[in-house]
């Protein structure tokens, strides 16, 4: 088991009482959105080992819940009762601790990388009036930095910070929603090179669903 404490439940982000269906979909969902080989561009060395540390926990988590057998053994290791409870429940998941990760950490990091696309109409708007003008287009540069620098200290902020086990799949789905930022950043420096506009439109694409997966991980802290 980790040894950081956390029920494989929980690395999972369900209850011990949730059904096998269950446990595959969560599975399925958090190896789509923490796999060490998808999302950021730019990983240090030190954010790869991180990611596949925790591709590592995952498997380990799965492997021992998907069967019935070993379930059961570590249902009577944990202290999981019929109804779903655990009987000791790691500091790291308290009422306390939750809320300063999602003060401190979550919420500022969600925040930050919204505001920033936000602004992405605007300046789009102002560089369609001549995609083609130095002086526009050396702004429109201006701002596609702003939001590489945004969105690597978010990815910093989260790397550095680690998140409750009961908020990890929230913290993944955030951390798609920054990868697919970066994407649609890479399509702005495309466009910087070879004034295509097709690079603009693929970029609203990208910040659009990098907005809803943002939502998708503020949900999320609601439901664990």
């Amino acid at each position: 088991m980790s040894s950081h404490n956390y029920t494989y439940y929980q690395v999972l982000g369900l209850q011990p009482a949730v059904s096998s269906l269950e446990i595959k979909r969560a599975y399925r969902r958090l190896v789509k959105n923490i796999h060490p080989d998808i999302g950021h561009k730019k990983q240090s060395a030190s954010e790869q080992a991180k990611a596949n540390e925790r591709m590592a926990k995952l498997n380990e988590a799965y492997e021992t819940l998907k069967d019935k057998s070993t379930r059961a053994a570590y249902d009577s290791l944990i202290g999981a009762n019929g109804r779903g409870k655990v009987i000791q429940f790691p500091i790291e998941n308290s009422e306390e601790i939750r809320a300063q990760y999602l003060k401190q950490i979550f919420q500022p990091v969600r925040h930050k990388v919204g505001r920033i696309l936000s602004s992405y109409k605007k300046e789009l708007l102002q560089l369609s009036q001549d995609i083609y003008d130095e002086k526009l287009v050396g702004e429109f540069e201006n701002y596609s930095n702003e939001i590489e620098s945004t969105l690597r200290q978010a990815s910093q902020t989260m790397t550095k910070h680690a998140a409750p086990s009961s908020l990890s799949a929230a913290e993944l789905m955030m951390r798609h929603s920054i990868a697919q930022a970066a994407d649609g950043l890479e399509e702005l420096k495309r466009f910087c090179v070879n004034y295509d506009y097709n690079h603009l439109i693929m970029a609203s694409n990208l910040f659009r669903e990098s907005n809803d997966l943002s939502k998708q991980a503020q949900n999320l802290t609601r439901s664990c």
